[in-house]
Formats: C-alpha cells, structure tokens, sequence
C-alpha cells in the first residue's frame, strides 16, 4: 500500500508545512513504506489528488495533513474508489471530525496512523458535494461565514473576529422561517438553527449531536426553534456542551424550543424564497437550500493503531 500525505499548508494558524513535512518522511522511513508527500495549491486541490491516486487502482491510504476542511477534500476525492482509505494528520483550528473517535491528539503519532487500520463510516451527499461531519443553516452559519472579513481587521485574531461576528448577528433579525422534510415528514417554522449531523461535534466543538454515530446508516436532526435572546445565551450553552440531548431525549427545560429527529434524507428550505447560508463541515455558501443524504459506510477511515484496538470489537465489516 502506498501511502500519500496531502498537506495543506494553510491549515492552521501557520504553514503547517514547515514542521509537518519532515516529521512524516522520517516517520514513513522509519516504517519502511512507499510513500509519496504532496503539498495543496489551492481550493480543491486534495479532492484532485485523492482522485489521482484512486485512479491508479493501486491501495493508497492518503493522509488528510490539515483542518475540516482538507479532510472533506480527500474524503470527497476518495470515497469513490474501493482502493482508497483515508487518514487524518489533524493539523486545523477545528478539527472536529475526529472527535468522534478521541481527541485530536489521538491522531498525531504518524507512527501509530501508518499502523492503523481502516473502519468503514457513513458520508453524507450534500447540495452536490460531501459532507463528513456536519451540515447546518441558521445562526451558526451566519456567524461562521461573517468571521473572514473581521480576521482581515488589524489586531483581530480568530477568537476576536468570531466574538465581533457573534454581537453583529445579535444586533441583527434572527432566525428564518423554514420548511425542513425530514424523511417524509414536513415540518415548518421560525427557526434559529437547523443542524443535520453526520458526527457529535462542529464548529471546533459544538456537540451538536453527541447521540451520533459514524457507521449507523442515520443523520441526526437537530432543529432550535426562535427564541428571545434573553434565552438564547442558556440554550446555545448546552447545545454547546452537548447537555441538550440525554437519555434518549431532549432535556424537558429545552424542549419547547429543540426537536430532534433520525433520518436518511432531509431538504432544509427557506419559505421567503431568500437565500439561506449554509455549512458543510465548516465550508459556509450562500443557497437557496441544504439538501442531505446519508452514504451508509461509503468511505473507509483509519483509526490510529491504540484507537483500533478500542473500536475493533464494534466496527461491522468492510463491505465490497
């Protein structure tokens, strides 16, 4: 098997590869392996690596070496080939997706990533893209999508510019009146947010849906209904937190205002004919509608060697 590490060397707050690159070619010496380091140029770059290389029929694992943001690119180049599993070098601000199987730091042994072994987990096909973790629309997104243009202020960093973004949304009409099909089910309203989760967190951390599962062939649905902002504080916290969510249920204080739902397909719509922002594991665009689809086990992902041993005994077979 070959192994590629696609670095971005944007992720992150500097060029990840400056320090990055000579750790993985001596760890892929050390291990003996054929390995190959390719270095992304612009948007879109790791999807068209990821295709190269499964074009190529041979086994390739390929190293997502960045945020989110390149692990949705190999994932999207990668998915369709039976050939080509992926593997995260977590290197990004967020880094949510493998938070579903332990903490980032889990993934930074190069030595324990190229021992692995590759688990098969669900995708979702999203407004004609990929999403591994996490969709949404609503206040979420705005904030997200708000922040590019305050980091270009002087001496505002990443955690300025989300606070300047989060009091611009406040000030601001909130919530949009939406028409969200869940499976067959139509459900309209004046929504906050509406979250359709592949995986427990996003956002560098919101646990959206901490009910998740990776390889349960269902998107979680998760829809906060308009509030006072006098409320919202409270309830954004526990959704946060992933206190929202227990037992199987919504927590009783927040469920006049929070509906969950389980399902293979939903079809976010805005009812004023206005476009919506939405975010695809946390690349935000402007739409006329979020359109979602879980892709039962269509991708294969590979945990760590000390995290196999934990999620052996639960992984289901890889499929042909």
């Amino acid at each position: 098997m070959k192994h590629v590490f696609i670095v971005n060397p944007v992720s992150g707050k500097a060029d990840a590869s400056l320090y990055l690159v000579p750790r993985l070619i001596d760890a892929a010496a050390g291990a003996g392996v054929d390995y190959a380091v390719e270095l992304t140029q612009h948007a879109g770059h790791a999807a068209e690596i990821a295709r190269q290389y499964g074009d190529d029929g041979e086994p390739v694992r390929l190293y997502a070496c960045g945020g989110d943001g390149t692990l949705n690119e190999v994932f999207t180049g990668a998915y369709p080939y039976k050939n080509a599993e992926v593997a995260s070098v977590p290197c990004g601000s967020g880094n949510d997706f493998v938070r579903n199987f332990g903490a980032a730091e889990d993934f930074l042994s190069l030595a324990d990533n190229i021992a692995g072994t590759a688990v098969p987990v669900d995708l979702v096909a999203a407004n004609g893209g990929v999403s591994a973790a996490i969709c949404s629309v609503g206040l979420d997104s705005e904030v997200a999508y708000s922040i590019p243009k305050y980091r270009r202020l002087p001496l505002c960093g990443g955690q300025m510019a989300y606070n300047i973004s989060i009091v611009e949304r406040l000030l601001q009409p909130m919530g949009h009146r939406l028409r969200i099909t869940v499976d067959d089910d139509v459900l309209e309203g004046d929504y906050l947010i509406a979250t359709v989760c592949n995986g427990v967190a996003y956002g560098g951390g919101f646990r959206a849906a901490p009910m998740a599962d990776l390889q349960d062939g269902v998107l979680d649905v998760i829809m906060v209904k308009k509030m006072s902002r006098m409320r919202i504080a409270g309830v954004l916290s526990k959704y946060k937190n992933g206190l929202h969510y227990q037992n199987g249920r919504v927590v009783p204080e927040l469920s006049d205002v929070l509906e969950y739902r389980r399902a293979q397909k939903v079809l976010i719509e805005p009812m004023d004919g206005k476009a919506v922002i939405t975010n695809i594991d946390g690349e935000c665009t402007p739409a006329d509608s979020l359109s979602a689809q879980v892709l039962p086990l269509a991708a294969r992902f590979v945990l760590p060697a000390p995290l196999y041993a934990q999620f052996e005994d639960r992984a289901p077979a890889v499929t042909a």
